[in-house]
């Protein structure tokens, strides 16, 4: 008989199993937080991700309800932009504003290009998100209002659109 006999020896009777010990309790609990960190941080990078976009999207209405209230007041012999209000927006502009984008957000408008008839830079600003447009399109010759940045933030920039 040879002793490299590769069948496995069957054992009777009683069998001990050695117990858990802290260091394991430790290592499970430490890995389930980790974890749990790690999908509580995804779920709110989600959130904040999912919201900005929405904001963004909001600001892109506003941007086109801006551009219409504003050849209204055009028609009127009049300019939506008003330096002395602390919204920038002539009385009345914003809610017409509101009605036309369905957006309940504040809007600050900075600068209106008067010849173009669009909004240069305006604030737009919804929950915990604050939504910046700068337009490009006067530095390259277009028209105002057409071309632009949009910004997002929650603290922080999330996420920077460029309009298309």
């Amino acid at each position: 008989m040879s002793d490299s006999n590769s069948n496995p020896v069957q054992v009777e009777g009683t069998q001990f199993y050695r117990r858990g010990t802290f260091r394991d309790v430790f290592r499970i609990s430490v890995i389930t937080l980790v974890i749990f960190i790690l999908l509580a941080f995804l779920t709110l990078w989600f959130a904040i991700d999912s919201g900005a976009r929405q904001a963004y999207k909001e600001a892109r209405d506003v941007r086109k309800a801006l551009r219409a209230v504003g050849t209204e007041y055009y028609g009127d012999m009049s300019s939506i932009y008003d330096p002395n209000s602390s919204t920038g927006l002539a009385k009345g502009a914003a809610e017409k504003i509101a009605s036309i984008s369905q957006r309940d957000g504040t809007v600050t408008l900075y600068e209106w290009d008067d010849k173009g008839n669009g909004p240069i830079s305006f604030e737009y600003r919804t929950g915990l998100y604050r939504v910046v447009y700068t337009d490009t399109g006067l530095a390259e010759g277009m028209q105002s209002g057409i071309e632009g940045d949009f910004k997002v933030y929650y603290s922080f920039e999330l996420i920077k659109y460029e309009a298309q």
